[in-house]
């Protein structure tokens, strides 16, 4: 199985793009497809994720590198639907896949086929190694003994026994990272490219993204939602007469609007913008100067142990928003590394200042301890537990 295990390193620290569409889209034509895959590798992305054999086959005779490929299918009785059966996998393999994706969540499969029996034939019949697509930590320990080379996140949020979470599932990446020694991939949900390096940092192998790149009718979709949404739809709270006779109403809105929140953002930032003259960090390119900080620490493996996440800003403000060490390195004084090395970094950059905020379960003696002092605290918040704020000076 060297081949496996190179095709398998050729994927770390990787973007894999699905390169996938709706069957009634005319995006979902072979050609389409194809030329979606070879685009994508030609930005950089380290392999593609497909559809049916019709695709496979397509982008096989376009492209070299590594082709995670699946075939959709819905069988009467059964719930898994990613390569279900044995001669899915056989079809997805002789279109030219170098990689079978299936379905392995705890649900009953056809034919009395198993994950464990499923993954042991496309390895010994059909010499490819398995990424196993999972819901759960308890499906992908399973797959993990089943001997599953990769191991997704994505269905995450598409069964039954995790139907009330949403992607992408950054607890269940953590936890698949930290309790099995397979690599693990991120895949569902991903937005953004600033969701992508959050995957990478817990851990995760590679990082599968689809609709947010190739997901055209999708996309299409939820502008145009955005777009035609008028504030009318809002639940009235109250109206308004004015003497000019003009009229108002307050309108609820319970769920989170993706065209209104912007608009409310863009004008607070214009105001800002006009007092620049006088108070000249409220400019757009000082407010625009944020700058990660994230350090990490890791073992030989490159496993991550530990962090703190923040940035610095034009501000000259470290902002600390993350502190995290694994329970095996903690009172060892790693903690404390993490926070000097942190304000070094930003005094480096100019920061006078460092801010963080934790809770009374927390570490508030820890950082009081580093020379933090607390400048606020909200009781009852969340109930039962009190929040602080502190601020160090940085010499």
């Amino acid at each position: 199985m060297s081949l496996a295990v190179n095709l398998i390193q050729s994927l770390q620290q990787g973007l894999i793009v699905s390169c996938q569409a709706p069957v009634d889209s005319p995006m979902h034509a072979p050609l389409v497809i194809a030329a979606m895959a070879q685009a994508a590798i030609n930005q950089g992305a380290v392999g593609v994720r497909l559809d049916t054999p019709a695709h496979v086959k397509a982008v096989r005779s376009q492209i070299t590198a590594p082709i995670i490929g699946l075939w959709k299918q819905q069988i009467p009785g059964f719930e898994v639907y990613i390569t279900p059966q044995w001669h899915h996998a056989q079809a997805i393999a002789q279109a030219g896949a170098d990689i079978i994706a299936i379905d392995a969540t705890l649900r009953d499969r056809p034919d009395g086929e198993t994950v464990e029996s499923l993954i042991a034939r496309i390895h010994t019949e059909l010499n490819k190694p398995v990424m196993a697509d999972v819901d759960t930590l308890e499906a992908a320990i399973v797959a993990s003994r089943a001997g599953a080379d990769l191991i997704g996140t994505t269905l995450y949020g598409y069964t039954a026994a995790t139907k009330h979470q949403t992607p992408p599932g950054f607890d269940l990446l953590a936890q698949m990272v930290a309790a099995i020694d397979v690599p693990i991939i991120c895949e569902g949900g991903i937005a953004s490219p600033q969701m992508a390096r959050h995957a990478m940092t817990l851990g995760a192998y590679a990082v599968v993204v689809g609709t947010a790149i190739t997901g055209v009718d999708l996309q299409v979709n939820a502008y145009n939602t955005a777009l035609q949404a008028t504030v009318h739809m809002g639940k009235t709270l109250a109206e308004s007469d004015r003497a000019d006779t003009s009229r108002y109403r307050f309108a609820l809105f319970e769920t989170e609007n993706q065209s209104y929140r912007p608009y409310i953002n863009a004008k607070l930032d214009e105001f800002s913008e006009s007092c620049s003259e006088v108070e000249p960090f409220f400019t757009l390119a000082a407010r625009q100067t944020k700058k990660p900080l994230e350090i990490l620490l890791l073992d030989e493996e490159q496993t991550i142990l530990g962090g703190i996440i923040g940035s610095t800003s034009g501000w000259n403000w470290l902002l600390i928003d993350l502190l995290w060490v694994h329970e095996a390195y903690r009172y060892k004084g790693y903690g404390r590394n993490l926070m000097e090395l942190a304000e070094r970094e930003a005094q480096e950059r100019g920061c006078l200042f460092a801010r963080l905020s934790t809770y009374s379960f927390q570490a508030r003696e820890f950082y009081e301890k580093l020379g933090y002092r607390v400048l606020a605290q909200w009781d009852a918040y969340p109930p039962g537990q009190t929040q602080y704020w502190l601020k160090k000076t940085l010499s």
